[in-house]
């Protein structure tokens, strides 16, 4: 718009120095037609002169200035008609001017010459001299009326020229003060919409870098400023968004640290629980944090609570239906929900007691095994949207410190059990020994004794003593060997794991195929599957009621696998006495793996898994 107002004011200015110059040429070509008459009008005047002194003295001198003047003339003549060519009226006067110009040079003066040189007494008549009179009048009125034409015009030409510079003067002050006028309208304009919102969006810029991520501006500019603000805010939406969760981010990494160093430390887990509920529900603005823990019977036991004193903690109670914690039980996922229809069961109460709008449930696997629960729950707005996402990190803690504290318990209990077992079989051992060998040997060498004093004394019943003691001898013997025997049989040791297993084999009563490798291993590791093997083989003998059994042994990958299978009555498991908890201690000792498969009358298939490099 300011380029199209200034072009207008300019072009109105350009239009007005054209027509200036338009007059003014109008005026120099007026101008120089008067010029080309006056000389015209001198050459006449010379003509008339120099043929009235000829005819008075009749000397040639005084012919000069109309021999000049007949030679001028032509172009005099052509230079007055191309200057009057602009005007028909004036084209028509200078041609007639010129025409009696000449008729007065051919009609008058050239027979008035010839006249005096013949000396022609009419040359000096009256008549003739009345006629050059007659004829040079008519020639300067002609001439007065071509000027008078010419000044007339050239002075309308002027008036023209000097209105035409009237307009432009005006036209270039109007312009020129239109242009700067509208110059500092618009660096008014741009100084209000570009310069002063630059300034803020810069000063806003500044501050933002500051650190103060609230400030904004005010998207009132048009065009591209009001984008540019537009953006600004934006972007600062965006920064305190992205420092709101990376608070929100460290927050929760150091709750997790926190966590994660009780988890580290060993702590009791009953610690644990309630460290998490306590993170949790201040971490996500929670009014209540719960932890459960899931029974074989349907029943929950809320583990920890925060805020305490709502729940009772350590009770088992009926799950009910449609809280959280019961929909986890069921779909073993995630769960939200953001408007509580109608829940029953005794965690109703407390929801309702509490006045809990929504909430969210996560479940807590301990070693894929659903084991629990953790719900957060608010009386006002739902959680947010990453509730899920973000508890699921907390009950990956607690299912550590789950899987922790079994795991030392279990240790525990193993450790236990072995010394237990160690225990037992000393004394076994000892008894076995004081009772059955020790006694045995003790007999013979009294035996031997009397059968010595016998043998002295010469009596007949010596050489019965001596059997009686070679019997009790045999059977102390005999008796050590199985006592031996089940500590470790020697053929191990010699001969490798698959002469051990072909000596179980022919010492059991049942039709055993076996599969063994012939491969040697360390002692530890052949002495865990000989005892595997053994008692697998003694289960089957005593609870399977089969008639045959399947013995594999290989290396597969590091790992020698060991598989007594058997197609008895099933239901085997680690609780029934059978001696598969011991067997899982031995095995676990070499970092290795126990899995039973017994199904009711679907047979028994024990698998060691034991590593050996």
């Amino acid at each position: 718009m300011l380029a199209l107002i200034v072009g207008a004011a300019f072009a109105v200015l350009l239009i007005a120095i054209t027509g200036l110059r338009a007059s003014t040429e109008l005026g120099r070509e007026t101008q120089e037609e008067l010029a080309a008459v006056d000389a015209l009008e001198r050459l006449a005047v010379d003509l008339e002169t120099g043929l009235r002194g000829y005819v008075i003295t009749r000397e040639q001198r005084f012919l000069e200035p109309w021999e000049d003047g007949r030679t001028q003339l032509p172009a005099i003549a052509a230079r007055l008609q191309r200057l009057a060519a602009g005007e028909s009226s004036d084209l028509a006067r200078a041609e007639r001017l010129v025409q009696a110009t000449n008729d007065y040079i051919g009609a008058y003066g050239e027979p008035l010459i010839d006249a005096v040189r013949r000396s022609d007494p009419s040359a000096r008549g009256v008549a003739t001299t009345d006629e050059g009179k007659q004829r040079t009048d008519a020639l300067r009125a002609s001439f007065n009326r071509l000027k008078q034409v010419g000044r007339e015009r050239l002075t309308a030409r002027e008036a023209d020229a000097e209105r035409d510079a009237r307009r432009a003067t005006i036209a270039a002050i109007i312009g020129v003060g239109g242009s700067l006028l509208l110059i500092a309208l618009f660096t008014g304009y741009l100084s209000r919409v570009i310069v002063r919102p630059v300034r803020r969006v810069a000063g806003a810029a500044g501050r933002l870098a500051g650190g103060d991520l609230g400030v904004r501006l005010s998207e009132a500019g048009v065009g591209e400023i009001g984008e540019l603000e537009r953006a600004f805010n934006r972007m600062g939406s965006s920064l305190e968004v992205s420092q709101e969760q990376l608070r929100r981010l460290a927050d929760e990494h150091a709750a997790l640290r926190r966590v994660a160093t009780l988890v580290a430390q060993a702590v009791p887990p009953a610690e644990i629980f309630a460290a998490v509920a306590t993170e949790v529900r201040g971490l996500f603005a929670a009014d209540s944090v719960a932890i459960a823990r899931f029974e074989d019977d349907g029943a929950v036991v809320i583990v920890a609570a925060d805020p305490p004193g709502h729940i009772a903690v350590g009770v088992p109670l009926a799950l009910g239906e449609g809280t959280s914690i019961a929909t986890v039980l069921k779909t073993v996922r995630p769960v939200r929900t953001d408007e509580y229809a109608h829940p029953s069961g005794p965690l109703a109460d407390v929801i309702d007691e509490m006045g809990l709008r929504s909430s969210v449930g996560c479940p807590i696997l301990v070693e894929d095994q659903l084991w629990g629960a953790i719900a957060a729950g608010s009386r006002g707005e739902p959680l947010g949207p990453e509730t899920e996402v973000r508890l699921t990190k907390f009950t990956g803690l607690v299912a550590t410190a789950i899987a922790n504290a079994e795991s030392r318990s279990a240790l525990a209990a193993s450790r236990a059990r072995v010394v237990a077992a160690a225990d037992d079989t000393r004394r076994r051992i000892e008894r076995d020994l004081h009772d059955g060998a020790q006694q045995r040997l003790v007999h013979t060498i009294i035996t031997l004794k009397w059968a010595h004093r016998a043998l002295g004394n010469r009596r007949e019943d010596a050489g019965e003593l001596v059997r009686e003691a070679l019997t009790q001898a045999e059977q102390a013997q005999a008796e050590l060997r199985e006592l031996a025997h089940g500590i470790l049989p020697s053929v191990l040791t010699r001969n490798g794991l698959q002469a051990s297993v072909d000596t179980i084999v022919s010492n059991t009563p049942l039709d055993v195929t076996t599969e063994v490798t012939d491969q040697r291993f360390p002692a530890a590791v052949e002495a865990t599957a000989y005892f595997v093997i053994s008692e697998a083989l003694t289960n089957v003998v005593k609870h399977s009621k089969a008639d045959q059994a399947e013995v594999k042994v290989g290396v597969n990958d590091g790992t020698l696998r060991i598989e007594v299978r058997d197609a008895g009555v099933g239901g085997a498991d680690f609780e029934d006495g059978t001696g598969l908890i011991g067997l899982q201690d031995r095995v676990a000792a070499l970092d290795g793996r126990l899995h039973v498969t017994s199904p009711a009358a679907g047979g028994t298939v024990v698998v060691a898994l034991l590593p050996v490099g």
